[in-house]
């Protein structure tokens, strides 16, 4: 028998128990080492265990020791980044032999019988799918740089075939059915391979398809341009799915969703702030039939029918949370701006500000929530908005060397300031003196 204080060596539990922390922290992300050790620290601090002294210089310690603790993925990001250049060697090469068939098909396509054409489009297509899949990684040859550049451009040559095919049988649709065809062949083929690039493509097409389908209905023609505040509402509803994915778990197809709906957002009001596009495309007395009010209101319902499934899911959000509320209280002006264009005057004054709300509050999100695309996009277009401005109301009234040295000025200035804020914000949210 084995007394009490003397160590177990044949116990695993026992073992686990006494290994010190260094011998898991291989196994542990740095971000994750560094958030445990903070927190653990923030703990003591509260309960009296150490002053406020100690607790910051135990902090900047710790933070050091974790960041320079190797970890189990260290070689494997080494080695990702030993091989761009093949990826991009790949990828170019990959490039260059679509041009090439793209050339060919070209010059001889007047040539080709209509047999030989639906033939060489159809053989050409399913050929770059097999060949991706075969190269990538669950194919038998592995070489998943060149698998996905294959796959990719299996995809485009598939929404050039919808293209391509309608015009040689005659087809005249009056409406974006191909554009919805090809996106959802898309999203289908990314979310099948788990490719972020094809799923990148997959929302672009969604996109174009809402807003030629806008466009038809409303008398205009493919991806019509001409009133973006409909692309307010897709944006959204884009953003809202990407909080779903985050919500399930996979936040690597999070992204692509993100970018998508914040680009939309942010371009549509930067353009309606410079532009009373109803104005200058004579609109103002156009009115919208019910099928485009069904498509400008209708991704409002499915952002909030997200919303709904994330927080009554089996882990339940808490509405109270000042980011969630932030985030719910811009989704509401989003709608309430949608109606903006059907009010008479002006309307550029009414975006900007919209604009100027957004890009805050998309700062905050991205430091609240600790997501680079919400974060570093807001910032980009609030600097672009500000810029917008200051060009609207101060580049007549000074000389031009004035003008920029007092933009650049106040620029390098704004960013000072707004990584001072963004400290202050991510110590609150780490739990430690504000």
């Amino acid at each position: 028998m084995i007394p009490e204080d003397e160590p177990n060596a044949a116990s695993p539990a026992r073992m686990d128990t006494d290994r010190p922390f260094d011998a898991f922290a291989p196994q542990i992300a740095p971000k994750v080492r560094e958030r445990i050790l903070r927190e653990g620290l923030t703990r003591w601090r509260e309960q009296g265990l150490i002053s406020p002294e100690q607790y910051d210089r135990l902090l900047a310690h710790a933070t050091v020791t974790a960041s320079h603790l190797p970890t189990a993925g260290d070689a494997v990001a080494q080695e990702r980044r030993l091989g761009r250049g093949v990826t991009i060697l790949i990828k170019t090469g990959a490039v260059v032999l679509a041009a090439g068939l793209t050339v060919f098909f070209a010059s001889n396509w007047i040539e080709f019988g209509r047999p030989a054409k639906v033939a060489s489009l159809l053989v050409l297509t399913a050929a770059l799918y097999v060949l991706g899949i075969e190269f990538g990684e669950l194919g038998r040859w592995r070489v998943p740089a060149l698998g996905l550049a294959l796959v990719f451009l299996g995809c485009v040559m598939f929404g050039a075939d919808i293209f391509l095919l309608a015009p040689i049988y005659g087809f005249r649709a009056h409406h974006a059915w191909s554009l919805l065809i090809v996106a959802a062949v898309w999203l289908a083929t990314a979310y099948l391979l788990r490719s972020r690039l094809v799923l990148f493509l997959g929302v672009i097409g969604l996109a174009s398809w809402f807003g030629a389908e806008v466009g038809y209905l409303w008398g205009g023609d493919w991806t019509y341009l001409g009133r973006p505040f409909h692309f307010l509402g897709l944006g959204a509803c884009l953003m809202a799915v990407s909080g779903l994915h985050v919500w399930c778990g996979n936040r690597r197809f999070a992204a692509p969703y993100a970018l998508t709906g914040l680009l939309l957002v942010y371009l549509s009001t930067l353009l309606l702030s410079i532009v009373d596009v109803q104005r200058v495309f004579r609109a103002v007395e156009w009115r919208a039939p019910a099928s485009v009010w069904i498509m400008l209101l209708g991704p409002y319902a499915l952002a909030g029918i997200t919303l709904a499934v994330v927080h009554f899911g089996g882990r339940r959000t808490s509405l109270v949370d000042p980011p969630v509320m932030l985030a719910l209280g811009l989704l509401g002006l989003l709608l309430l701006f949608s109606i903006v264009p059907w009010t008479p005057d002006h309307r550029e004054a009414y975006f900007a500000l919209l604009l100027t709300i957004l890009t805050s509050g998309g700062i905050y999100l991205g430091i609240a929530w600790e997501s680079p695309v919400l974060l570093n996009t807001s910032i980009v277009f609030f600097a672009v908005n500000v810029s917008a401005r200051f060009y609207e109301h101060f580049w007549a009234a000074m000389p031009r060397s004035l003008f920029f040295i007092l933009g650049g000025a106040l620029l390098t200035a704004g960013g000072v300031w707004g990584e001072r804020v963004r400290r202050r914000i991510v110590r609150r949210f780490a739990g430690g003196i504000p």
